[in-house]
């Protein structure tokens, strides 16, 4: 009986596993564009529903960076009090706490043309919006601007870090940490049977 209950556990273990992993989305910003000059962001964060949870990934080239800054300087395109500075090429953001956060592109005329800026606002996971997210994802990607592109200018900047989360309440708990709670109840309610 032990040995059954103890492979029962493993095996609920590793489904709760697999599980954690699987709903946590992360979003290429700008799709298969990526991060540039050309690209409408308003029109790609449309329809979207990023959770906490999910994380954001910028794509660009050497010469752009990301900077995470406070909404004042996101509405003005100036990078006086950012809150991050990241470049390389591939920079990730986890989206830990609801709220909405604020992107730029520092090089000049980058941010004030109009595009390489986006604002992304998280919610508290919720399984019916995990599914029309996923519903969304079969909608098409963003078109390209018809302008061309900005000035080219190699960026330098610092490397940075993200605030830290603020602590997670059960409604805004991580997309992972929701099924984790459903099959953990679902392996004690089979434990329990089995002792029985």
């Amino acid at each position: 009986m032990k040995s059954n209950s103890g492979a029962l556990l493993a095996a609920v273990m590793a489904v709760t596993a697999v599980a954690s992993t699987a709903v946590a989305k992360d979003y290429t910003v700008g799709g298969s564009y990526g991060w540039d000059t050309y690209v409408d962001y308003d029109k790609w964060t449309a329809g979207k529903t990023f959770m906490v949870g999910d994380s954001i990934t910028f794509k660009y080239e050497p010469y752009h960076n990301v900077l995470e800054v406070p909404e004042a300087d996101y509405d003005s395109c100036t990078a006086n009090n950012a809150v991050s500075v990241r470049s390389g090429g591939n920079t990730t953001f986890e989206l830990a706490a609801a709220g909405t956060r604020y992107f730029i592109c520092s090089i000049p005329r980058h941010c004030l043309n109009g595009t390489m800026h986006v604002k992304v606002t998280t919610v508290p996971y919720s399984a019916a919006a995990a599914a029309a997210a996923a519903a969304a994802d079969a909608g098409p990607s963003p078109a390209p601007l018809p302008s061309a592109p900005a000035d080219e200018h190699k960026a330098t900047s610092d490397a940075g870090s993200s605030p830290a989360a603020a602590p997670s309440t059960a409604a805004s708990a991580p997309r992972h940490h929701q099924p984790l709670v459903a099959v953990a109840g679902l392996a004690l309610a089979a434990l329990l049977a089995m002792a029985a």
